[in-house]
């Protein structure tokens, strides 16, 4: 592994797997790069549980550096934001790109309030240990509203990027590719 080589662990969301929507294509843009792209498997996704999905990042992403990224979509954003707060105490990371990710609870999606109350995040930890910070939201999307991306933007002090008509970046929203969350990583592979 040479030591530019970047590490890029997608993280998926409830109700998703390690092979939907547009984790398979962002995976092979990266790797096709030159770089090394991980898609996490996160246990039980149809019922997720804060604890195992927690040790799963764990076990999935051992040692985090700075030349590590992470790309989140949805409720992987909020369970990688714990584990980040958690994990970054003593080190850094190069990026992390969240999609349609939020951190209070979801009108749209009662059933995952006691997973998001379980989430801790810490600004300053989050903010000063994770060099770029990107996020990006669609102006239609039926479970994350806009306002949701926008609030957890501020609290990790995140460029923004707002999507048109994008839904929830689900292949049903015609998102088995997702140019705009590429054009945002690859900056990040080159320097």
């Amino acid at each position: 592994m040479s030591a530019l080589q970047k590490k890029v662990y997608i993280v998926h969301g409830d109700q998703e797997s390690p092979n939907d929507h547009w984790f398979p294509w962002l995976s092979q843009q990266v790797q096709h790069s030159g770089h090394f792209a991980r898609r996490l498997i996160l246990p039980d996704a149809n019922a997720p549980n804060f604890q195992i999905w927690q040790q799963a990042l764990q076990k999935q992403m051992p040692t985090l550096d700075p030349e590590s990224i992470i790309v989140a979509h949805s409720l992987g954003c909020l369970a990688s934001l714990h584990f980040l707060t958690q994990a970054l105490n003593q080190t850094q990371i190069k990026g992390l790109i969240l999609v349609a990710g939020f951190k209070d609870k979801l009108t749209a999606l009662p059933e995952l309030d006691g997973f998001i109350r379980q989430a801790k995040l810490d600004m300053a930890i989050l903010q000063k240990q994770i060099a770029t910070r990107f996020l990006l939201f669609s102006c239609n999307d039926p479970y994350v509203s806009p306002p949701k991306s926008v609030l957890l933007g501020h609290f990790i002090n995140a460029q923004m990027q707002e999507v048109n008509q994008a839904g929830h970046f689900m292949r049903s929203d015609g998102f088995d590719e997702f140019k705009q969350v590429w054009d945002v990583l690859k900056p990040l592979l080159h320097h």
